[in-house]
């Protein structure tokens, strides 16, 4: 008789073998996956590409059946019926189309003033884009050139040439110059880009006094305007502006030159004289690109915010604001003084491109404390290289030869342990100055203003 007691049936798949064949299978359907998707978006880019071309080559196409005279931008220079801008749908998908034309004043003939028509001939260029599956910028470009039937024939006007550059005097290439003037006709109203050498010559722009309205902008750049003059500031003062209308003349050349600069970043900070942030403080910001002069000579500048700090953080951030020299003023506050400012010179100096911290620092009006400002008898300056000493009404020192900041201020107490209530001592001194005592009493936060007389 066969026994199967003992016998041991072996059969099935261990875990581990389980788990490596998951793993192949996985990386199978992950390959084919990536692959079909990647295989469809092609397929995808490629459809819209080759729409594009054909809207491109259809676009191209219309304009070489106009006439020589109606080769240009509506509303732009040279005049024309083709539209600037436009957003078309072809073939179920999505284009943005923008023509630019300009005059060329070609050198082989002279150029102005010793060539007087410097509106030779056209080039045009259109740009067809759109945005791929990944929210990419795609685009494709055709250029043509476009010349009068006969000799060139001058268009009237004068030329207008434009330099952008930073205050640096580096070029901004691929600047947007947007220009309006309503008081031509045609009304002129277009944008065109600066070269690679931030650069921008039209030469047949229509003659007009003070009526030409530019601004220049770029991503990640502040935009710099042309104002009427006079023109008012934030509290509605006039000033005279540094970039006024343009003006084109007959028989000369009209050149402007302006300057725009890379975004700053501005961080205000708040805390205590234990470094701890302190949110919901107010103050207020001004500074920035200067616009022009008001009637005191005093210069007028872009930026004039009210701000407050975060509540957790202490902080408020001005992420793209206009570099340049800003003053930072506490808004009167129930609870804090100002007492001190980080960095070591104000106002704060900004420059483009750049991160700038301000640190305010603050004192608690509740806790007994001594604020003293020392400066020099004459001149009001601060003595950055004071030196303070404190004795209570005992005669025992609570600090010795405390330096005051750069600013000669001193902020006290600046640690853990507070200052009691009473009459105290103060002595300050420092070199080519004679030393001064001074009685105080201290009764929550005392401030004191300690002037020095020179030696």
């Amino acid at each position: 008789m066969f026994n199967v007691k003992n016998k041991i049936f072996r059969g099935g798949f261990s875990l581990v073998e389980v788990l490596i064949v998951m793993f192949i299978v996985s990386i199978v359907f992950t390959t084919f996956y990536t692959t079909a998707t990647l295989g469809t978006r092609y397929i995808i880019e490629s459809k819209n590409r080759l729409g594009a071309v054909a809207f491109l080559n259809g676009k191209v196409e219309i304009i070489r059946n106009l006439k020589y005279d109606d080769v240009g931008i509506v509303g732009g220079i040279p005049n024309g019926k083709i539209i600037q801008n436009e957003d078309v749908t072809a073939n179920g998908r999505s284009f943005h189309v923008r023509n630019i034309v300009e005059y060329v004043d070609d050198s082989l003939d002279g150029q102005f003033p010793a060539d007087t028509i410097p509106n030779d001939y056209k080039i045009v260029k259109v740009i067809v884009s759109w945005k791929d599956t990944s929210g990419a910028n795609q685009e494709i470009s055709s250029i043509g050139r476009f010349v009068p039937a006969g000799l060139e024939t001058s268009a009237g006007g004068a030329p207008l040439a434009i330099n952008v550059k930073d205050s640096s005097g580096n070029a901004i290439k691929q600047a947007n110059v947007h220009i309006v003037n309503n008081a031509v006709v045609p009304v002129l109203n277009f944008t065109v880009q600066t070269d690679d050498v931030g650069h921008i010559m039209l030469p047949a722009a229509p003659a007009s006094l003070g009526g030409y309205q530019i601004s220049v902008s770029k991503e990640g750049y502040e935009t710099v305007q042309t104002q009427v003059s006079p023109s008012l500031d934030y509290q509605n003062n006039p000033y005279t502006p540094i970039y006024t209308f343009g003006s084109v003349l007959l028989n000369t050349l009209n050149m402007y030159d302006y300057i725009e600069d890379k975004l700053a970043k501005i961080t205000i900070k708040a805390t205590d004289y234990k470094n701890v942030p302190i949110g919901n403080i107010a103050f207020k910001l001004d500074g920035g690109k200067v616009l022009g002069l008001n009637a005191s000579a005093q210069n007028v500048y872009n930026v004039h915010e009210s701000g407050v700090t975060d509540s957790i953080t202490g902080q408020k951030e001005y992420p793209a604001i206009s570099p340049g020299n800003y003053d930072v003023v506490l808004t009167a506050n129930a609870q804090y003084e100002f007492a001190d400012y980080l960095p070591k010179v104000s106002p704060l100096v900004v420059v483009p491109g750049s991160e700038a911290i301000y640190e305010i620092k603050l004192a608690d009006k509740n806790i007994n404390g001594i604020l003293l400002n020392v400066i020099d008898s004459v001149s009001n300056l601060p003595i950055p290289d004071a030196k303070i000493s404190l004795k209570d009404v005992s005669s025992n020192d609570v600090f010795t030869e405390k330096p005051v900041s750069v600013n000669g201020i001193l902020y006290y107490p600046d640690a853990e342990t507070l200052l009691p209530l009473g009459s105290y001592t103060l002595k300050v001194e420092a070199i080519n100055y004679t030393t001064k005592e001074i009685a105080i009493n201290v009764n929550k936060l005392t401030k004191q203003e300690v002037k020095l007389i020179k030696n």
